[in-house]
């Protein structure tokens, strides 16, 4: 199928090529699984590919260490492996419910599926170049890329269907819109932590205090010190020495395998005019107005200018048809069957295809061609050093891992029988890493693991794409409280900010003191230092308004016949004073189409928790069976 779909990639049919999938590819790189299990899970008779759930395990690890800003414990990375786990355990189990259900994607389904995602294009358009780079780079299979977009719309058919059979009820309607289009007359004072901030001054006993308090805050990075050996895919590459004879036999040996890689394929350059066949009760008069192209073709009228008047391929239509220099592969079937059994000059038609009815025109021919070993060489070159350099990668890493499995505690050994220099970092932070290792996920989960902790070596671990190492550890350290006296600066502006968020609180709730006896918003704003928003009309989903004040500015009571005040403390620091003076319930604007909007947003919410459920009860009734060793 997929390769039916690569014959599509020009012009008027670009669009249809491997689409941009919105699927994540897993990135080629070093497999240290040395015979492990090829599964993390099967489901219901499906496995579950081990280096899928391990390549999602390592891109939420690492969305997690960014977040904490440091290193995650063991037992908040074995949390992330498991809901990792979890998530394509549930994937799979929803899929066997949705081919039990019947959902199937067509050609026609997969194809337009494919023009709507925008992976393989270069300036918001498909380049050919990019995606068969794309696709070599990532090491899948045809059969395999395509199935992973047919599951995807086959879950996207499912939730489509859940969605198109969730309502709304009148009487979750009224309650809706009861909760939803109600607005309340609203002015707030934000009172700036800063400005009290500034002028708060600490003593010793508040500065000891502060410190006693949050001294797990302030403590020394837990470290280790790793000597190491490396392997690098790059350096063997560049070591790589090679002369025009080796070049020529590999030239020769390469095209005697494979005689097609070295022949510049037959281009034709053809012109055509497309009319759409969009309603098939419409293809009889489609195909009349093509016939009656022809015919003014094949008369002499001018190609171009009737290409320019009549077709319907907006890539084209403007160039007077014109396709470019093409190679068969690159047009669907029935299109290149046509083209290429045409003589230069020659017009046909109509041609059918799944885009329409096509008369074309063949402008010119250039035959195929041997390449020249001048013209492959540094093609051949790239390829040949490239290859060498991984027969020299894997052989090494062999030699690396038997080194390391028979001196499982003494780098130096396995460094001097893998014929590598030992390498170090002084203090590797579990936190940060450091030297040339980087912040590796991968190379910090094992700097810190037990067994290397304990003296041991470590596995193989890819520090990058081509790039692997075997770890040794000494010298660990554990977070250490850092003394009063080192922290000091650090302890003085936590305390000045804490300080100052305390300080604003009192003031807005002084502020509402005043307010109550008949200050005015102004006034209140200058003896803060707040930023006053003047009374207005807001609903629940104002965007402008802080979350925190419109939250409780909802929960608050309805005002009487006085405006009711509240102070509270917002997420950044600083506090805020606000009042509510009144409630609409039922604001402007055409009511049919708001409980329209209501109906449409509450199915889509129902929809949401029956896709949960459907979800949960797929997961309830599946046969699992788990490889305990998947990520390890």
């Amino acid at each position: 199928m997929l390769q039916t779909i690569h014959d599509k990639i020009h012009g008027w049919v670009a669009y249809v090529i491997l689409g941009a999938i919105a699927l994540v590819f897993v990135l080629w790189g070093i497999n240290w699984t040395f015979g492990a299990p090829n599964y993390a899970a099967k489901v219901n008779g499906s496995e579950i590919s081990v280096n899928d759930v391990r390549e999602a395990y390592q891109r939420q690890l690492a969305q997690a260490e960014r977040a904490s800003n440091g290193g995650l414990d063991e037992a908040r990375r074995g949390a992330i492996k498991q809901h990792v786990l979890d998530d394509f355990v549930s994937g799979e189990s929803l899929l066997t419910r949705v081919e039990a259900l019947g959902y199937r994607v067509s050609d026609a389904d997969l194809l337009k599926a494919m023009a709507q995602i925008p992976a393989f294009q270069v300036d918001g358009k498909f380049d050919q170049g990019r995606a068969v780079a794309v696709l070599k780079a990532q090491g899948r299979s045809v059969a395999e890329v395509e199935g992973l977009i047919r599951r995807q719309v086959q879950l996207e058919q499912l939730d489509a269907a859940m969605r198109d059979t969730s309502f709304a009820t009148d009487a979750e309607l009224k309650r809706l819109r009861a909760l939803t289009r109600q607005q309340r007359d609203l002015a707030w004072v934000t009172v700036p932590a800063a400005h009290f901030a500034a002028d708060a001054v600490p003593d010793e006993a508040a500065i000891k205090a502060y410190y006693d308090l949050h001294k797990s805050e302030y403590l020394t990075p837990e470290t280790v010190n790793l000597r190491y050996v490396e392997i690098s895919l790059a350096s063997l590459a560049a070591s790589v020495n090679v002369g025009d004879a080796q070049l020529k036999s590999y030239f020769e040996e390469q095209k005697a395998k494979n005689p097609e890689g070295y022949v510049t394929a037959e281009r034709r350059r053809a012109r055509h005019i497309l009319f759409q066949v969009t309603d098939p009760k419409e293809d009889a008069a489609v195909k009349a107005k093509a016939e009656a192209a022809l015919k003014r073709a094949q008369a002499g009228e001018d190609f171009s200018k009737l290409a320019k008047e009549l077709s319907q391929d907006p890539g084209s239509a403007q160039q007077g048809g014109d396709l470019g220099w093409s190679e068969r592969k690159v047009w669907v079937a029935p299109f290149a069957d046509a083209a290429f059994a045409m003589q230069p000059g020659e017009i046909r038609g109509p041609v059918k295809t799944q885009f329409g009815y096509h008369i074309i025109k063949l402008d010119g021919i250039q035959p195929a061609t041997q390449k020249t070993f001048e013209q492959s060489r540094s093609d051949v070159e790239v390829e040949y050093r490239r290859n060498e350099a991984e027969r020299l990668f894997n052989n090494l890493q062999d030699k690396l891992a038997d080194a390391a499995l028979q001196n499982g505690t003494d780098i130096d050994v396995v460094a001097r029988k893998a014929g590598l220099p030992v390498q170090t970092v002084d203090g590797f932070s579990r936190a940060e890493g450091g030297g040339a290792l980087g912040k590796s996920p991968k190379v910090i989960e094992a700097a810190f693991s037990t067994d290397v902790l304990d003296g041991h070596l470590s596995p193989i671990v890819e520090v990058e794409k081509g790039r692997g190492v075997v770890l040794h550890a000494a010298d660990h350290k554990l977070p250490q409280e850092k003394p009063l006296e080192a922290v000091r600066a650090e302890i003085i502006a936590a305390w000045k900010k804490q300080r100052g968020s305390e300080l604003a609180l009192t003031a807005a709730a002084a502020a509402v003191k005043r307010l109550g006896v008949g200050d005015s918003w102004e006034s209140v704003a200058k003896a803060t230092g707040g930023t006053l928003q003047p009374a207005r009309f807001v609903g629940r989903s104002e965007a402008s308004v802080p979350i925190e004040i419109r939250m409780a500015a909802f929960e608050a009571p309805k005002p009487g016949d006085k405006p009711s005040y509240q102070a509270l403390a917002l997420n950044d620091g600083d506090a805020a004073v606000f009042g509510v003076s009144g409630v609409r319930e039922e604001p402007g604007g055409d009511p049919r189409q708001q409980d329209q909007d209501l109906r449409r947003q509450y199915a889509q919410q129902i929809a949401a928790a029956d896709a949960q459920s459907y979800a949960a009860a797929a997961r309830a009734d599946a046969t699992v069976s788990l490889n305990p060793q998947a990520l390890d």
